[in-house]
């Protein structure tokens, strides 16, 4: 096995300043060349502090992009679904597991650690042992497009997983391939390291970087225009005139 480094270089779109990227590239005698990518940059503090504040479900209101397939759910390992943190993503062949335990070591406090397995759900990359590297790590939680194991064990720790199925075969250690802090697809969307992810008992959602001031100024001021309208709902208004709803119909039907 011979390891190469390669720098990587990445622009700011803003300025269009290269800013680089150490990239480890492992080559192997045989499967799929991996690619490990060690690092990658966060959100800062302060825009994971806002998004906490934030409900996915009304941010789901304005942003049509980033949510992750109903498949994904909350397994219920945890007293409370919602998490924040920026995604540290993985890619694993079906059977093998080998990168998921190479990103338990690699992950920073307040991480959600995203595999993408296409879905299979026969083997499980997470369990027991995987929880406990994680939250060592102080990893935030785990999305998973596939299946987890253990669930059982991860209940008592309390660390939130999202997936697809619950499986009681798991991978193994093969060292066949997968990949670290590249892009993804989980539950039909794509992720990208550093994505911001959004979740609770409904689902998951995504959020880019580059999109999270937008989508705090989308749900600013959400709760309280919804509180009025409850309040105006209780005092017999109608809801759709409310919403516009009647409105948009006399549209349609002078059309």
């Amino acid at each position: 096995m011979v390891a190469l480094v390669f720098l990587v270089w990445r622009f700011d779109n803003s300025h269009m300043r290269p800013n680089p990227m150490i990239t480890f590239i492992m080559v192997g005698t045989k499967g799929h060349t991996p690619m490990i990518v060690e690092d990658f940059e966060r959100p800062s503090d302060e825009q994971l502090d806002a998004l906490r504040e934030i409900n996915p479900n009304d941010l789901g209101h304005h942003v049509h992009f980033g949510h992750t397939s109903p498949q994904i759910k909350f397994m219920e390992t945890s007293d409370s679904a919602n998490i924040v943190g920026p995604a540290l993503t993985v890619r694993i062949p079906p059977e093998d597991g080998t990168m998921v335990h190479k990103a338990t070591e690699l992950a920073k406090p307040g991480d959600v650690i995203v595999i993408d397995m296409g879905g299979h759900t026969t083997n499980a990359p997470w369990g027991d042992v995987t929880t406990h590297a994680a939250m060592a790590r102080g990893v935030e939680a785990v999305v998973i497009d596939g299946a987890v194991t253990d669930t059982h064990g991860i209940r008592k720790l309390g660390f939130p997983v999202f997936a697809r199925a619950k499986s009681t075969r798991t991978v193994r250690g093969l060292g066949i391939g997968g990949d670290i802090n590249v892009p993804i697809q989980a539950g039909s969307t794509t992720v990208e390291p550093g994505d911001v992810a959004i979740a609770n008992e409904e689902g998951v959602l995504f959020v880019p970087q580059d999109d999270i001031d937008r989508a705090l100024e989308h749900c600013e001021g959400k709760l309280e225009r919804q509180e009025e309208i409850i309040a105006q709902l209780e005092d017999g208004a109608s809801l759709a005139d409310l919403s516009g709803a009647n409105d948009r119909i006399q549209r349609m039907s002078e059309e």
